[in-house]
């Protein structure tokens, strides 16, 4: 999803980073995963552990948990700076089926992964506990 005043462009250089992820950036969007799938299994129990398809415990590698999400939309928002390169995504995940997971990224480093909310990459983030980026 492209949002107003963004240009194609610019939707496609976030698509091709997207696209190329690097390995060390996936194995953060893991941890942050796992860090939120536990804390709301914490929360909610019961039955979330049956839609798992693994069970995710603390001993979960972190990059078992790409087995748990999907990214199903990738939203660009252009910032100020062309030169920089920022998007969410909006993914589905066994343990969070009402709200998913929203994901931000932006220069390689992601700085937000909770619930989604469709906050804008390019807000101040508040840091804290539901913020599961900064638990890792």
């Amino acid at each position: 999803m492209i949002k107003e005043g963004a240009s194609i462009e610019y939707a496609q250089k976030c698509a091709e980073h997207f696209n190329s992820l690097n390995s060390k950036l996936v194995e953060t969007i893991c941890k942050g995963a796992k860090a939120y799938c536990l804390d709301f299994m914490e929360e909610v129990g019961g039955d979330v552990y049956e839609k798992m398809k693994i069970s995710v415990t603390a001993e979960t590698p972190a990059l078992e948990m790409l087995k748990c999400f999907r990214p199903q939309m990738l939203i660009i928002e252009e910032p100020k700076d062309k030169n920089r390169i920022g998007y969410q995504l909006e993914c589905r995940c066994d343990w969070e089926i009402e709200h998913g997971m929203e994901i931000d990224i932006i220069d390689n480093n992601v700085v937000y992964l909770s619930s989604f909310n469709d906050y804008s990459p390019w807000r101040e983030y508040v840091t804290g506990e539901y913020n599961y980026i900064n638990q890792i």
